[in-house]
């Protein structure tokens, strides 16, 4: 979180003028997190395309579970064009197949 909001006055911040003062600085905070998930998506994927066979596997999940989770964090923030997203991130086939697929967690025992 920026230190907007560590430094904010609010008797001062609720007698200015822009009522939206807060709404601006939700909106920063969102696009920045939407910013930084992009980056996350794209160093799996870049992480997927260098992995070998023998870690494949592992590569594609850990793609497929942060493209789902970029489309969650995108449709929350009402950006729904997942088709301009695919091709904006080249996201593959076998990445979207897996998107949203619960992987088995070991049973506690």
């Amino acid at each position: 979180m920026s230190d907007f909001l560590l430094r904010l006055d609010w008797k001062t911040a609720r007698k200015q003028a822009d009522p939206d003062l807060l709404e601006q600085e939700i909106q920063a905070e969102r696009a920045s997190a939407l910013g930084g998930a992009g980056r996350k998506l794209e160093r799996a994927l870049a992480d997927l395309s260098a992995s070998d066979t023998e870690n494949r596997a592992q590569s594609l999940d850990r793609a497929a579970r942060i493209a789902w989770e970029f489309m969650v964090m995108r449709e929350s923030s009402g950006l729904r064009d997942w088709p301009r997203v695919i091709r904006i991130y080249q996201i593959p086939a076998d990445v979207q197949k897996r998107m949203g697929v619960a992987q088995p967690r070991p049973h506690p025992d």
